[in-house]
């Protein structure tokens, strides 16, 4: 029998669309302290990702289940990560500051849970992006309290997780996807050898608090 073969079909990634979008916060994984590079200079930075499901935009998901894999529809998931600060610049504070609608109290800012924010709906602003490898994504640029009158899920379709670094393979750790677990592996809480040089901002100009 002859050896037939054919050119590999690409399936592109079916993105979010752009624009104004409904989002219900499912995930809050706390990265740990990452490599990164900032200003040409490589540091560790506290890390943190938070995941909105858009229950007005749905695709198809392959599931497994007694050994058996099935189609089932649920919403697009979107993400972004964030330095774990409330620095008076930066970015997480400014997004959750334009979600929640008003400025963080001195209170808020010694002592703040996201854990709090799970199962809250925003307004998210969505763009398209390319990523250096030349991936286009869906990228979050911005959140916002929802319209007057708008309404939205109650309950979010995925099971919530919330993570802190501090479980190391505990907690949900098993709960997320291989490749998010590799990466917080890649922490430096996961890596006691590797050396604790710790920028002392976190990128948007402020002392990394914690």
């Amino acid at each position: 029998m002859a050896l037939t073969i054919s050119e590999s079909v690409k399936i592109d990634r079916k993105l979010p669309e752009a624009g104004a979008a409904i989002g219900n916060l499912y995930s809050v994984v706390d990265l740990g302290t990452q490599k990164t590079n900032w200003d040409n200079e490589e540091k560790w930075t506290p890390k943190v990702r938070l995941s909105f499901e858009l229950p007005d935009q749905l695709d198809e998901f392959e599931v497994e289940e007694d050994g058996k894999r099935t189609k089932v529809s649920k919403p697009m998931i979107v993400s972004i990560e964030q330095t774990r600060s409330l620095g008076e610049k930066a970015s997480l504070r400014k997004l959750l500051e334009q979600w929640r609608g008003k400025t963080f109290t001195p209170t808020e800012l010694r002592a703040f849970s996201l854990k709090t924010l799970l199962g809250k709906s925003a307004m998210l602003t969505l763009i398209h992006k390319v990523s250096q490898a030349g991936r286009p994504y869906c990228a979050i640029a911005g959140a916002s309290k929802l319209p007057k009158g708008m309404t939205a899920p109650t309950t979010c379709i995925n099971d919530q997780v919330y993570y802190e670094i501090e479980e190391k393979e505990g907690g949900q750790f098993k709960d997320m996807p291989e490749w998010l677990q590799e990466k917080i592996r890649a922490s430096r809480e996961f890596n006691a050898a590797v050396p604790a040089k710790i920028g002392t901002d976190d990128g948007d100009g402020n002392t990394v608090p914690f």
